[in-house]
């Protein structure tokens, strides 16, 4: 079996564990991970059944993504999970411009420690422009996430399948051009 074959395997081992709906909503976005050349590794832990799925191109040391085919529970306190729905995290700050959803992911990984594991984490890896998240609240207070950090997103719907996907095109180009 080939690299090609073996990748494209654990893509639709994945998207089988699915319900209908997330299946012809996520398979189009990890397919897509797979034509810009990110591989996927399963990862998974102790008595997890089902285990995440991780696109990353080891070109640049970066994950752009990772899957999870069936959130087990719902989790009162984080709006994002669904119990039965995929989850999906991903990498996107290479661009600003996004919709509802996206600054959605943001805001709710911001506060779901309290404001903690926000700013620059002083790692270095940046260089001179800091590589993140911003999100303005209302009242104009803005917060930075760290890029370094996939930020989990509320479960998707095919009109943001697009958008996902040119995200992943712009976040792919950003990491080439360093």
């Amino acid at each position: 079996m080939s690299r090609t074959e073996k990748y494209q395997l654990l893509v639709d081992e994945c998207v089988a564990k699915m319900n209908e709906d997330d299946r012809a909503i996520y398979l189009p976005i990890l397919e897509y991970a797979l034509e810009l050349g990110f591989t996927p590794k399963l990862l998974k832990k102790a008595n997890d059944e089902d285990g995440e799925l991780a696109f990353s191109k080891s070109k640049f040391n970066r994950t752009i993504l990772r899957i999870l085919p069936e959130n087990k529970k719902e989790f009162a306190n984080y709006p994002l999970k669904k119990a039965g729905k995929a989850q999906l995290r991903l990498v996107y700050f290479a661009t600003d411009s996004y919709s509802e959803p996206f600054l959605l992911g943001i805001k709710t990984v911001i506060e779901e420690f309290n404001g903690k594991y926000t700013g620059c984490y002083g790692c270095g890896r940046c260089g001179e422009k800091l590589q993140g998240y911003t999100y303005q609240y209302p009242d104009g207070k803005k917060v930075f996430r760290c890029g370094r950090e996939l930020i989990e997103l509320p479960p998707l719907t095919m009109q943001q399948v697009d958008e996902v996907k040119a995200m992943m095109k712009m976040q792919n180009e950003f990491w080439e051009s360093e």
